[in-house]
């Protein structure tokens, strides 16, 4: 093999790199070769710039200038979008939904489930399944996060409460079974009958026990922590709020470093003060998510999500009663929102974007941009922080003709 074969392949993009750490931007080069990072540069560890950089002399090199380059963005609590649902089952509807999230720079996708039938979820799951393993652009959905019907009928939220049932570990096993690897989270309310035997299941699995949709009080969350449920979806959101006779979820929540959790930074779904709160405490054990429904990307009209109907006014999705059903927004919004409504830096927006949830959803090499991980990163402009381009696992993505380049 020639010099020049050897090379064959690598990338060389030059930037201000936020590496999803939450250390400061430094501007440097990104060398990408056969779909991963094969090295980081800091410009000023090369004396003489890209000149320096012999392992990657003869690669292109894009420059662009003190635009960002970031790790893709990560969302581990995702419903639909662009006029799709996963609970469709629809293998088209689904690519539809991957290509609009990955023009808005979400890369990584935990694709999540409402409360239905079993027939419903079953279908919901093979299409997921049969998109992540045939299409190119599957490779966007990491797995699975079941976000129902194992839910208590006093928190359903946007779950559809026909068909809220106590945890079925049968279920869990025949799904696991049919799609391997696939179930990557799993939601429940700790207080039901049969939710100790879901989640030591789940462990077995390496499947993520979270706690959502709950009546649990304080120390039945605690209890549930022993268990081994390590996470809590939309804190606040749909669960026991806090008292100071019973702290019920959100104090377990807060409290309890074993938890980690996320934050709806739409604007309908949490105070900025409850958002301050959360972040202080929690800190790195908090990421943000979109729970977007089938709504984002659309205008406003009359939806359905489970086939409930909800009413989307000047982005915000409702049911009639009022209560929130879900966000309209990519997840580029809500670093958007973290930077420019809660005043966050942003090194630290991203952080929450991408590190963070990559390791609670344990989604190895995504989420830093750093040697030997997934390529798998965004150009962010500066000033607006819109998403000027996307890459995944080392292919451009062209939102113009929803194609890889």
């Amino acid at each position: 093999m020639t010099e020049r074969e050897r090379r064959a392949g690598r990338l060389v993009l030059k930037g201000m790199i936020l590496d999803g750490s939450g250390r400061d931007p430094f501007s440097g080069y990104v060398v990408i070769e056969r779909g991963r990072i094969a090295k980081v540069y800091a410009e000023e560890e090369t004396a003489a710039g890209y000149g320096h950089l012999d392992e990657a002399a003869d690669a292109p090199l894009l420059d662009f200038g003190s635009s960002c380059l970031t790790p893709g963005l990560i969302d581990i609590h995702l419903h639909g979008g662009a006029g799709a649902d996963v609970m469709d089952g629809s293998a088209s509807g689904l690519i539809r939904m991957l290509r609009y999230y990955l023009a808005h720079g979400t890369t990584s996708i935990l694709a999540t489930t409402l409360t239905a039938s079993k027939p419903d979820i079953d279908r919901a799951l093979a299409a997921a399944f049969s998109v992540r393993q045939t299409e190119r652009i599957g490779q966007v959905i990491q797995g699975i996060h079941l976000e129902g019907p194992f839910l208590s009928p006093k928190w359903p939220g946007a779950q559809h409460p026909q068909w809220l049932c106590n945890p079925q570990t049968a279920w869990l096993r025949e799904w696991t079974s049919r799609f391997p690897g696939f179930l990557r989270m799993l939601t429940l309310a700790p207080e039901l009958e049969g939710a100790q035997e879901a989640v030591a299941f789940a462990l077995e699995q390496n499947i993520i026990a979270a706690c959502g949709h709950s009546d649990a009080t304080y120390d039945q969350v605690r209890t549930a922590i022993g268990w081994g449920i390590s996470h809590a979806v939309h804190c606040c959101n749909a669960m026991r709020p806090f008292h100071h006779r019973e702290p019920g979820v959100v104090g377990a929540v807060l409290l309890h470093d074993e938890l980690s959790t996320e934050i709806n930074v739409d604007g309908y779904h949490l105070h900025p003060a409850a958002v301050e709160l959360i972040v202080r405490l929690k800190q790195d054990r908090v990421c943000v998510i979109t729970d977007s429904m089938r709504a984002a990307g659309m205008t406003d009209g009359v939806y359905h999500l489970a086939g409930l109907e909800v009413h989307v006014k000047e982005g915000a999705a409702r049911f009639a009663d009022g209560t929130i059903a879900g966000s309209t927004i990519p997840l580029a919004q809500s670093v958007r929102n973290l930077v420019q409504t809660h005043g966050k830096s942003l090194p630290e927006a991203v952080k929450h974007a991408t590190s963070i949830p990559a390791g609670i959803a344990k989604l190895h090499n995504k989420g830093l941009l750093k040697a030997g991980y997934d390529a798998d990163l965004i150009v962010l402009e500066p000033e607006q922080l819109q998403v000027k381009r996307v890459m995944l696992g080392g292919d451009w993505f062209d939102p113009e003709s929803n194609d890889f380049v």
